[in-house]
């Protein structure tokens, strides 16, 4: 494992500079913090400042960037990469039970979709929501991880999934993981994520009660009624995990910044995750 260029320190992803090409921790990773010979071709965003005077007279101070920057093709491989192992994962338990080839592709296409919207629509919002507050986001495949869902999911036949392929990578201008912005901001940050589980929820939720209705679930062909019930389960189930106000989870941040929002959005989230996790009654 290669040690940062600047302090030697080791990562399970490790950063490589697009400008300079060398091996950085995430202490170092902005072209800035390790004096990059490059730094000239770094496009940083130009953050504008509004500063709102609350009731009490203290100012908060908001960083937003004007302009969203795009996904580099190192992060669209990354997230594609991380899409791929997630849904291979996910898909692994239905290759071991004898379905047809044509069932297979069927079920990982769902899976796709299930996961697109639940694991990378819950980091993509991460990412976005940073780069309005004027912060360097990228998301970054952890190949070790991505390795160890693949193999966890391969010996156990699809019954034990590590999740982990990646992650989004927030820094402000001045520090790593957001201490460089107020604590709404990184609240903020933090509820979008969450938020968009439950919107993924409502989605697969409100198509899975229209098909009921209908009575598409009884005819419905192959496995697409199933997997809107998954669809809804993951999203209420990882939205619910991350409202855990504990150590690096979105809910630490959010709880810091406004308990009352917290619990507007945890706990409501916690219930509706209980409820479908709960075998079905006669």
């Amino acid at each position: 494992m290669e040690g940062c260029a600047v302090c030697g320190a080791e990562e399970f992803i490790p950063y490589v500079c697009r400008y300079c090409g060398r091996v950085h921790c995430v202490l170092h990773r902005l072209p800035e913090n390790h004096q990059c010979p490059n730094i000239q071709q770094a496009r940083a965003p130009k953050p504008i400042i509004r500063v709102e005077q609350r009731s009490s007279g203290a100012n908060l101070r908001l960083i937003r960037a004007p302009k969203l920057s795009s996904l580099s093709s190192r992060e669209l491989y990354a997230l594609t990469a991380a899409l791929l192992v997630l849904g291979l994962s996910f898909s692994m338990r239905y290759m071991f039970g004898g379905l047809r080839p044509l069932e297979i592709s069927e079920i990982f296409l769902l899976t796709l979709v299930v996961i697109g919207t639940g694991f990378l629509g819950h980091e993509l919002a991460h990412k976005v929501s940073a780069q309005r507050y004027g912060c360097w986001a990228e998301f970054k495949l952890w190949t070790v991880g991505a390795i160890m869902a693949l193999l966890f999911a391969a010996i156990s036949q699809g019954n034990f999934i590590f999740a982990a392929p990646g992650a989004v990578y927030i820094a402000s201008r001045s520090s790593y993981f957001g201490e460089g912005i107020d604590r709404k901001a990184n609240g903020i940050i933090s509820l979008v994520g969450p938020l968009v589980n439950i919107g993924g929820a409502a989605i697969f939720g409100l198509a899975l009660v229209v098909s009921t209705a209908l009575g598409v679930g009884d005819v419905v062909v192959g496995h697409s009624f199933y997997f809107l019930q998954v669809g809804l389960r993951i999203n209420l189930l990882l939205g619910a995990f991350n409202m855990i106000p504990f150590f690096i989870l979105d809910g630490q941040r959010v709880f810091t910044w406004d308990r009352r929002v917290w619990a507007a959005v945890a706990i409501p989230l916690w219930i509706a995750a209980v409820a479908v996790s709960l075998p079905p009654t006669l």
